[in-house]
């Protein structure tokens, strides 16, 4: 077989990368370097380990973001989530678009179940 597609393909993730204002590194599945088209990352976190606890300081980007929080039923995890000086409490499955510019942070209220994923997406990853 030939394998010309081989590079395609990634087993070397998630790659942790630090970002201002994050406590950790973020374990990103997807980056730019996956492929000349992509500016975006994808990050996605188990909050099941994170209950009660903030994942970032609050911060701003200068790229947008997309925020999703996948469940199979409505409630199996509950955020506390600050947008600029406004709280707001969310539960999934749930979507939040921040655009650039726009201060955040996030807080797991509730994740019982082990393998209950955060995603967060940056546009652009040269601007986060």
């Amino acid at each position: 077989m030939e394998e010309k597609h081989k590079g395609l393909i990634f087993n070397d993730v998630p790659r942790l990368v630090s970002l201002p204002s994050h406590f950790v590194p973020v374990p990103f599945w997807v980056t730019p370097e996956m492929g000349p088209d992509m500016k975006f990352g994808v990050a996605a976190v188990d909050v099941s380990k994170l209950v009660g606890r903030y994942i970032t300081d609050a911060h701003a980007h200068d790229c947008a973001e997309v925020y999703m929080a996948p469940s199979p039923n409505r409630g199996d995890m509950v955020f506390e989530i600050t947008l600029d000086d406004e709280i707001y409490t969310v539960e999934s499955p749930m979507t939040v678009y921040v655009p650039a510019g726009v201060k955040h942070r996030f807080k797991t209220l509730k994740a019982d179940r082990e393998g209950s994923y955060f995603f967060g997406i940056l546009l652009d990853m040269a601007k986060a």
